[in-house]
């Protein structure tokens, strides 16, 4: 079974560009982050119910062999994509700034808050057991990457 890096595209990995809505301006600490988890055998992939999205995101990056699989949140159930693609939950992590994460609650991922996008604004807003629920809140994806890591030692 593989471990899974699930995370929120929009806020967590890349924004919109403004000018032209068919990019994505992917941060620059998101590619070196994808690349240090898939070395630490962790499959990357984007929650979104959006293909497109993913096909933008997919587009976007600079490094066409990295493999990252797409969960369509809003039609398969996490189960289906989880037992589709032999992947542990309880060995997985998901990244985010506050997008689907009362979805991803009680699924046995770890989940990890970053503070980019909206995450600095919902982290001031969360209730005290919310909070408890978060293994940890990192500046970005890419602090977050490391954390990741540091829990495997």
């Amino acid at each position: 079974m593989q471990k899974a890096i699930f995370f929120a595209g929009y806020g967590t990995a890349y924004k919109t560009v403004e000018a032209e809505q068919k990019l994505l301006e992917v941060y620059p600490e998101t590619i070196p982050a994808l690349r240090f988890l898939s070395r630490r055998n962790f499959a990357p992939v984007l929650v979104t119910p959006e293909y497109q999205e993913y096909r933008k995101l997919i587009a976007s990056l600079e490094d066409k062999a990295l493999s990252v699989y797409h969960w369509d949140i809003g039609r398969e159930e996490l189960t289906t994509f989880v037992d589709a693609n032999d992947m542990n939950l309880e060995e997985s992590y998901f990244i985010t700034d506050g997008q689907y994460l009362k979805k991803m609650q009680n699924t046995g991922c770890k989940i990890i808050l970053v503070l980019s996008g909206m995450g600095c604004c919902l982290l001031d807003k969360l209730a005290v057991e919310e909070v408890t629920g978060i293994s940890d809140v990192c500046k970005d994806i890419y602090a977050a990457a490391f954390s990741v890591a540091h829990k495997l030692l």
